[in-house]
């Protein structure tokens, strides 16, 4: 038997429908990170818990990474990948940290510095290019230590621009899109921020 739904009902179904892609991409962010920090500490013995600070941050930044590893010609175990990940987001997210030392020797000491150096090249690209995009929008500073609790934007940024082409009004699709976002509980942006990030995100992208 066919249903029929009438214009509101269906804008309700794909609100909700694109609300719980956006949260649930949030916690698997998050996830990623969670999942990075407890192998690192069951297999190398190193505590990076202060990722967990960023959260959906580091997995937006870091996750791109890991799918370059999976996909390149890399030789790695499984545990060399997330160590090799590991160091890369303890530099891009905490470069002045005594215990980034333990992790680049357990990198050298694996013989992994070349694939390092080359996953780093990209990291600093992928960091550069995202600092770059934040800075264009004139919203926030160029300085990247105070734009890196952005990247968890990185993987939804194709999400985000289908949605500026299909809107007449970026500040509100901004409002609600950092209200769908800020609902996955795990983005410590705050709404408001988020929002006006957004709303020049998708008037940049239209």
């Amino acid at each position: 038997m066919d249903f029929l739904i009438n214009e509101s009902q269906l804008r309700t179904i794909l609100t909700e429908q694109d609300k719980s892609k956006m949260t649930d991409y949030m916690k698997v962010l998050y996830s990623f990170t969670n999942n990075l920090v407890g192998r690192v500490l069951k297999v190398y013995g190193f505590n990076l818990k202060m990722l967990l600070t960023w959260g959906t941050s580091v997995g937006g930044m870091v996750m791109p990474l890991d799918n370059y590893l999976k996909t390149g010609n890399f030789d790695l175990t499984d545990d060399q990948r997330y160590l090799i990940l590991a160091g890369i987001a303890f530099i891009i997210f905490f470069e002045s940290k005594k215990g980034l030392v333990d992790i680049l020797e357990q990198i050298k000491e694996e013989g992994l510095e070349d694939t390092f150096k080359t996953v780093l090249e990209k990291a600093n690209d992928l960091k550069s290019s995202f600092k770059g995009f934040l800075s264009s929008l004139k919203v926030i500073s160029s300085n990247f230590m105070e734009t890196v609790a952005y990247s968890f934007l990185i993987p939804i940024i194709l999400d985000i621009q289908t949605i500026a082409y299909n809107t007449s009004d970026p500040k509100e699709a901004g409002i609600h899109i950092a209200e769908r976002l800020i609902a996955s509980g795990v983005v410590i942006v705050g709404s408001q921020a988020l929002s006006q990030v957004l709303r020049k995100i998708i008037e940049k992208l239209r």
